[in-house]
């Protein structure tokens, strides 16, 4: 029913019967929970799809996206949704910048994150995630990202780009969007 209204947009309905079936004991799992960030996504209401991501993360519903290779940060999105994506990223990001801010004078690290390259995406929009993704990053949180060369299934945040972004209005901007949801 909640993916039904996630096709339909119908945000106040979704997050209504989410609240229901919580309320009867009943665990949303991967699927609903997919369905919720996306209506709450789609409609610009961030708050409420990080506060879906946040919930769904702590049930370990969405496998760990956070990997380490070679001392780099790779945030890997193979098989998420954009919405699902973008919040993850959102609440990575968020993260980061808080934890950071806690020190006198914080250091970032380049970030790379594998979208693919969208070969194995079925349906008549193609790959979204590689184009879509950085797209949010760039639009919503005035994030610059840049294409890793000869890998079209990735990109990366640079360190200064993050440092930038931190000290800048547009982070505060970014920020202002989740702000009814406290930091995890």
């Amino acid at each position: 029913a909640i993916s039904a209204c996630e096709k339909g947009s119908r945000t106040d309905t979704a997050l209504g019967l989410l609240a229901e079936m919580k309320a009867r004991g009943i665990e949303p799992n991967v699927i609903t929970y997919n369905a919720a960030i996306k209506v709450c996504f789609d409609a610009g209401m961030y708050a409420d799809a990080l506060e879906k991501i946040r919930e769904a993360v702590s049930k370990e519903l969405f496998p760990s996206f956070r990997l380490v290779s070679s001392g780099v940060p790779e945030w890997d999105l193979h098989g998420l949704s954009e919405a699902t994506s973008c919040m993850l990223l959102a609440d990575a990001l968020l993260s980061i910048i808080d934890s950071s801010g806690k020190h006198e004078s914080p250091s970032f690290k380049d970030i790379i994150v594998v979208t693919g390259k969208g070969l194995n995406t079925d349906g008549p929009d193609g790959p979204v995630l590689r184009e879509r993704v950085p797209k949010f990053l760039h639009e919503v949180a005035g994030l610059v990202t840049s294409a890793v060369e000869g890998n079209e299934g990735r990109f990366i945040i640079t360190a200064e780009s993050l440092q930038q972004w931190a000290s800048s209005t547009k982070y505060g901007h970014f920020k202002i969007l989740f702000d009814n949801i406290t930091s995890s």
